[in-house]
């Protein structure tokens, strides 16, 4: 788990723009505060360049000059995750691990250039609870996250459900203003078998 800092946002014409298997445990009351999204999705007047564009779409914006969700599999998508207390942006994973047995072409709708991509997956944290396994100077401790998918044209959802941490495992690397404790994260492999039906949809 990489040691990464919050995205600062400053404002720029008007928009957002980067300055860059089961539960384990008892939930306690509380938890990470959540944003709160303006009402409805929002259209962006450039286009996508970069991932940090892309995570903007997390934030509830939309691109209408990106590829639409449609045509022939498989349909390119970006996981976008905000998975620690601390973090007030999502920051778009470099990769997501999917099984040896893909086929190049699907492997590479799942780590798209930013532009290319038609969906965003955005992995959100929502709660935390009680400690799931001990680790040298810190606690992993269960977690629910929210995974909501939109695509990026028109900011429409196609899925919102909510998924428990399975990533029980000590983190080789802490990040910043953790308090001790370090969320379980939602695996590549669990994210895999949510979102192919949607990247395969044909």
């Amino acid at each position: 788990m990489a040691c990464l800092g919050a995205a600062a946002l400053r404002l720029v014409g008007g928009e957002p723009t980067s300055s860059s298997s089961g539960p384990v445990g008892a939930f306690v009351s509380g938890g990470p505060s959540v944003p709160v999204a303006a009402a409805g999705p929002r259209a962006s007047t450039t286009p996508v360049r970069a991932n940090d564009d892309l995570s903007r779409v997390c934030e509830g914006w939309y691109y209408p000059a990106a590829p639409r969700y449609a045509g022939r599999a498989p349909h390119p998508i970006s996981v976008g995750v905000r998975d620690q207390p601390s973090e007030t942006s999502h920051r778009i994973k470099a990769a997501v691990e999917v099984p040896y047995t893909v086929e190049e072409k699907v492997r590479s709708a799942w780590t798209p250039a930013p532009a290319k991509a038609q969906l965003v997956a955005c992995v959100t944290l929502i709660r935390t609870g009680a400690a799931v396994k001990k680790c040298p100077g810190v606690s992993v401790v269960r977690a629910v996250h929210s995974l909501a998918v939109h695509e990026v044209a028109t900011g429409r959802k196609l899925l919102d459900k909510q998924l428990d941490g399975d990533v029980l495992r000590c983190p080789n690397a802490v990040p910043l203003g953790t308090g001790g404790t370090v969320p379980a994260a939602v695996s590549d492999r669990r994210l895999y078998a949510q979102l192919s039906r949607l990247v395969m949809k044909k």
